[in-house]
């Protein structure tokens, strides 16, 4: 995601508190299924003990795992969760399948609690709700009543997301409360009832070795946690630090496991009569119906009668609300996120006046709606999709950790996204590969809907790449490899199964056709019925035939689809990277010819602006009247504007041609921090603004950066928060390290003010070239509408992102987020030395030689240079100066200062020269003094042996401390 996106997320205003934040997490991870499981899957995988303690692992990995999200969330804040971090670490494609798989996983468990609330109702009540026209799918009876009491379970907990965003919160808080204080309330009174734990016996499954069964239950992590990272939807919207986001996850997952073990564990302790164990009684729950039929509400209301049924029926209900309230909130700001990066579904992503993006939640709102129709086993049949969806999501948020912590060398962030890489894939693979695990083989239904699911994706990513306008995605093989590959190897799955279980329905009729038939004809004595065996025989194998050739022919045509669309998309790469071929050798050629212009400009411009600001320099050393220094100062103030404006538009074109390079060194985050306070410290007390500077946190204070970009940086920002805050506001500068180890840190920069802040349409645009507020308030004010683009791009340059607040008539706040590499002690030694180094003339009578073609500029430079006490020859070109130190006695000259554009010789190939001359001629310091100011330029000087660069037009105090460190260094040689 770009930072200007992360600039639009977070329009999203804070609202959550770290008891909501354990809320949202709780609520999305325990849901309705806490209360079935325990009898349908724990307790015959596992029995009581082995599903407890596969539980607890369970959660130790979702707490590696939720590690990774909280870095994650501290480096790229905003929506989107995984799809964010995907984007904004391994490319745009990555992010679209880790959406896509999202997209179905909370989707499928809002559907999951909303059509659970029939099944409560069935099991307590009865059939209060089965009334109307009614209809079955796979054997389940859909009646309309049910349907209506999903739709207005979904209508109005989507309603309340979407209009209700405070209500909707504490209503999540409320119910999550209630959810794990009604289990626990049961689950105390079970255990006394029970006289103790005793009846719970025995501690595991008759089936499988003990530790395959712990092993079995971690397999169902995913399943069962999925939505603890909900939070990292809503970094944006939090109202307390990042910080607290881990806590509130690990809460929320000790308080998810503790749920659901005391659940199995009352369902292990309480059994109908006519049961010897829960083994027996779990055994027999297909043959019972109402309240016993769910082991968990049995031992409720065993233990406390009718008030048992209803303490945990209202927990049951309120796990149902948790569920629909945090997935709803999750998905609409997953989808607002990828509404944000996507201008072609920028409507989705649109807020209502409480900061919600309603149209998303009405949306998913409206599809769930129909959901219900298809009825309760073929909801399940895509909720099983969602363990394979949950390991991938999983996966990706740890890869990109993986990525982001060898990227920074954080190794505590690199092996936690090792880890939560390979156990999130061992999750897929077992639930893809079935029969690994009993559990981890879903229904056949199950895999033709991730097929399906899989072929969806395909032609959406087909309709995406082919309206890209800005070639984001397409740059990525792996994504759409893997949706192939998921076709093929699913469709293989799922073709096997199809045959395996209709081969083993065929043997087991004719075998008991075989009985029946034998059984005939020894009561007959006829071999009729022998006969008919053969006939039965011969027509259930065509019809196996005819189903084998029915499966095959439905997986060919999922093949060929999926390979056209693979084609498809491929062919709109190739056609795009000829077409970007073809542009790039149109842009070189451009480039170079603005280069070359620029380059040209760039010299003709600074020529005379360096008369300007010399002549204005040495005029203000003169004794003149107040009048005449007001001038020449005002002079010297549009000078050096007009100078900022010609740097910003060349620097603008040095960025767009890709030829802005850092140049880093070693640096002290305090100083940058210092110097740039004591710059703005007079300007913000003339307009009487209070100007605070403040550093926390700050472990690695030396690193290796480019310390002029970074002051670039905070001056645009600085200059433009002084610029629109009134008289009598704040403005505060904040450097922040977030992240730390021995070779690098994590660092924040915070320019935030009480100015007059942006509209809500101009912040969309804060980061694009030339724009500017067109208001009264901002009228006055200069600006090229260059500087926050060149701030965003040097940001991203540097690898960090940057984040904008901003409110009307309130203020603005930029946050910029930079990784940085630790700077090494001997670097930071020498650094040190170097400032060190006395800016005043210890050199007074050093003898200089001044090569310099424009008389103007020449003139200037000396009288400059005499006035601190140096004595200056001067040549009118390159071949001059090199005569000149070639013919004058060895020493006679300590220093050159060398212009690079002269006639005859030019500096470069005169400097060259002067390194071939033999003996000491050929040591003597070169210091370019040029309106050449590209960073070819300088690349340039450096390779042909200059020592130094100053920039026309030159600052006389940059000029005098530049040669001073030269002569100094030549000291100490």
């Amino acid at each position: 995601m770009t930072p200007q996106n992360n600039k639009r997320e977070k329009r999203l205003t804070p609202y959550l508190s770290p008891l909501a934040v354990w809320a949202l997490a709780f609520g999305c991870a325990v849901g309705w299924g806490s209360f079935v499981m325990p009898g349908t899957t724990f307790l015959p995988q596992a029995g009581p003990v082995g599903a407890a303690v596969g539980l607890f692992i369970g959660a130790g990995i979702m707490v590696l795992i939720g590690f990774n999200y909280y870095q994650l969330m501290k480096r790229y804040p905003g929506a989107g969760g995984a799809y964010t971090y995907a984007k904004r670490v391994l490319g745009s494609d990555h992010g679209f399948l880790c959406a896509w798989m999202m997209i179905l996983t909370y989707a499928a468990i809002i559907w999951a609690n909303s059509t659970a609330l029939s099944l409560i109702v069935r099991d307590l009540f009865g059939e209060v709700f089965c009334f109307g026209f009614s209809y079955s799918i796979a054997g389940y009876t859909i009646y309309f009543g049910e349907v209506l009491l999903s739709v207005a379970a979904l209508a109005v907990t989507g309603l309340l997301v979407a209009f209700f965003k405070q209500a909707a919160k504490y209503a999540q808080i409320i119910c999550a409360a209630l959810l794990f204080l009604g289990v626990t309330v049961c689950f105390i009174a079970t255990v006394v009832h029970n006289g103790g734990f005793e009846a719970m016996m025995p501690a595991f499954s008759e089936q499988d070795d003990p530790a395959v069964q712990v092993l079995g239950i971690v397999m169902l992590s995913p399943w069962a946690f999925i939505g603890f990272e909900s939070v990292s939807h809503s970094t944006g919207e939090l109202k307390c630090s990042v910080k607290k986001t881990m806590p509130a996850m690990t809460v929320a997952l000790v308080t998810g496991v503790l749920t659901y073990v005391m659940l199995t564990l009352c369902a292990a302790m309480a059994r109908p009569d006519g049961y010897a164990n829960w083994g027996e009684y779990i055994g027999a729950l297909a043959r019972l119906d109402g309240v016993e039929s769910v082991p968990t509400f049995y031992a409720a209301r065993e233990a406390m009668g009718s008030t048992g049924l209803i303490t945990l029926g209202i927990a049951a209900i309120c796990g149902v609300v948790t569920g629909l309230i945090a997935n709803y909130t999750a998905l609409s700001r997953l989808l607002y996120s990828v509404s944000v990066s996507d201008r072609n579904i920028k409507r989705l992503g649109k807020l209502s006046k409480n900061r919600v993006p309603y149209i998303a939640v009405l949306c998913v709102m409206c599809v769930s709606f129909i959901v219900p129709l298809f009825g309760r086993t073929a909801i399940g049949w895509i909720v099983d999709v969602t363990t394979i969806g949950a390991a991938l999501i999983y996966a990706y948020a740890s890869m990109c950790a993986l990525v982001t912590g060898r990227r920074e060398k954080n190794k505590k962030l690199l092996i936690s996204g090792i880890a939560g890489a390979l156990i999130s894939v061992g999750f897929a693979v077992v639930y893809l590969m079935p029969n690994l695990f009993r559990q981890s083989k879903l229904a056949t239904e199950s895999y033709m809907m991730l097929i399906i699911w899989s072929l969806l994706g395909m032609v959406v990513f087909r309709v995406v790449i082919g309206a890209d306008k800005s070639r984001r995605f397409g740059k990525s093989e792996i994504v759409w490899t893997i949706l192939l590959l998921m076709v093929m190897v699913v469709s293989a799955i799922w073709i096997q199964q199809t045959l395996s279980s209709e081969s083993t329905q065929v043997a087991r009729d004719i075998v008991g056709y075989q009985k029946e038939c034998a059984a005939e004809a020894g009561l007959t004595g006829s071999d009729a019925a022998v006969q008919d065996t053969g006939k039965y025989i011969s027509t259930r194998l065509r019809e196996f035939g005819s189903i084998v050739q029915s499966n095959i022919f439905v997986q060919t045509a999922l093949l060929a689809c999926s390979s056209m669309l693979i084609f498809s998309i491929f062919s709109i790469i190739k056609k795009r990277e000829k077409h970007i071929e073809k542009e790039r050798m149109t842009a070189e050629q451009n480039s170079k010819a603005k280069s070359t212009f620029l380059s040209n400009m760039s010299h003709d411009i600074r020529t005379p602006m360096n008369a300007i600001t010399g002549y204005t320099a040495l005029a203000l050393k003169e004794d003149v009247s107040d009048k005449t220094r007001d001038y020449l100062e005002k002079i010297d103030t549009s000078g050096r504007h007009l100078l900022s404006l010609i740097n910003d538009i060349l620097d603008m074109s040095r960025i767009e041609s890709g030829k802005m390079e850092l140049d880093n060194a070693p640096a002290d985050l305090e100083s940058i921090i210092g110097e740039v306070q004591s710059i703005f410290a007079m300007q913000m007390h003339s307009k009487h603004i209070d100007f605070t500077t403040e550093i926390k946190d700050l472990t690695n204070r030396y690193v290796v950066c480019d310390k002029n970009r970074i002051n670039r940086i905070l001056l645009n920002l600085l200059s433009n928060a002084c610029k629109f805050t009134p008289d009598g506001g704040k403005v505060s500068l904040t450097l922040k390290q977030t992240a730390a180890n021995d070779d690098s840190g994590v660092y924040e920069l915070c320019v935030a003010d009480t100015g007059i802040g942006m509209s809500p349409e101009f912040s969309e645009h804060i980061f694009d070239a030339f724009e500017r507020e067109r208001t009264q308030t901002v009228s006055g004010i200069q600006g090229t509408g260059l500087g926050m683009a060149i701030t965003k791009n040097l940001v991203e340059l540097m690898g960090g992102s940057i984040d904008l607040q901003t409110e009307k008539d309130k203020g603005t706040r930029f946050t910029i987020t930079l990784p940085l590499q630790s700077a090494e002690e001997a670097d930071v030694a020498e650094m040190n030395a170097q400032l060190q180094m006395p800016a005043e003339n210890h050199h007074v009578g050093a003898q200089l030689l001044l090569a310099e073609d424009n008389p103007v500029n020449s003139e200037i430079a000396c009288e400059i240079l005499r006035q601190e006490g140096y004595r200056v020859d001067t040549a009118e070109n390159g071949k001059r100066a090199v005569e000149m130190l070639a013919s004058a006695p060895v020493g006679t000259y300590q220093l050159v200062l060398m212009d690079i554009l002269m006639p005859v010789m030019d500096g470069l190939e005169a400097t060259r020269s002067i390194r071939a001359l033999e003996g000491e001629r050929g040591k003597v310091p070169v210091i370019a003094m040029t309106a050449n100011t590209f960073e070819d330029d300088r690349r340039a000087a450096k390779e042909a042996g200059m020592n130094g660069y100053v920039g026309k037009p030159f600052s006389p105090d940059e000029l005098l401390r530049t040669i001073e460190q030269q002569l100094e260094k030549e000291d100490k040689q």
